[in-house]
């Protein structure tokens, strides 16, 4: 697995506001949790002070940042990254993905993925295959290791049978760019520009968050006769320290219904 470069540090005062304001913190609950006096933390944002290495990693604790913002907030004070890729053995990371693939098949007869950087699968286990053959009206054996914005977009049986495509796709959008704001993919770019340049995509961007809603989006797929409805449910490494087994994420999907549990239930059982 290779590491995907940093974008290009901006300056420290800047870069530290943008995180703190974008992780909804006041300067006070900020200096509070990280144990600096909300002075000082003015000074940092005004660029009237310099941080030391331990006030950096005080800040990026007290906000919450992932790996990677962390490793950001760090260049942009001067400092190496912490937790640079190449650090951990090739051995240590190739646990971690065998621990991942392996809640794959625990999740069994249902669908689940492994996906990198929330736009690629790795890997989906033998009820997402049977998911893909249903939507495509062909046997797989495994699922293709489709970038999922490209899968959305794609004219076909998936769009047809995904009763509620805008508001999946809506969704997913809103998770990308929400996790993936400092590390959006410029391979990605025209494709989730494409994704919410569509009209009805963009309708439901806008629409008020505070509006009443279910309290999560569906996947509702049609295959003739039969109707399915899954939600999603997104795991993730609890403090990684590593940026490539960061971005591995285990998408299960889950039965809204009876009706879907007994279609995957039936179909994963052997023939009598």
């Amino acid at each position: 697995m290779n590491a995907d470069p940093l974008p290009v540090a901006e300056s420290f005062p800047s870069v530290l506001r943008a995180q703190r304001r974008r992780a909804g913190r006041s300067q006070l609950q900020t200096a509070l949790v990280a144990g600096i006096s909300q002075r000082h933390l003015s000074f940092l944002e005004s660029g009237r002070a310099r941080p030391g290495r331990g006030v950096v990693l005080a800040l990026s604790a007290a906000l919450g940042l992932d790996v990677a913002r962390q490793n950001q907030l760090l260049l942009a004070a001067g400092f190496a990254p912490s937790y640079d890729a190449g650090v951990q053995s090739q051995a240590e990371l190739e646990l971690v993905e065998r621990a991942m693939r392996a809640f794959l098949q625990s999740h069994e007869p249902f669908p689940a993925l492994l996906l990198r950087d929330g736009a690629w699968i790795e890997q989906g286990n033998r009820g997402a295959a049977r998911l893909w053959s249903a939507v495509r009206g062909a046997a797989l054996d495994e699922v293709p290791r489709d970038n999922v914005f490209e899968l959305m977009l794609r004219p076909g049986a998936r769009r047809e049978r995904l009763e509620n495509w805008s508001e999946a796709a809506a969704c997913l959008l809103r998770r990308y760019l929400a996790e993936h704001v400092q590390l959006r993919r410029p391979e990605l770019d025209a494709l989730v520009a494409q994704l919410a340049a569509n009209p009805e995509v963009r309708e439901l961007l806008r629409r008020d968050g505070g509006a009443a809603a279910a309290p999560v989006v569906l996947l509702r797929y049609r295959f003739d006769e039969v109707r399915l409805a899954l939600f999603v449910v997104i795991a993730g490494l609890h403090a990684p320290l590593d940026t490539r087994v960061e971005r591995l994420r285990v998408e299960f999907l889950v039965p809204a219904d009876a009706e879907t549990e007994r279609w995957f239930r039936d179909g994963a059982a052997p023939a009598a």
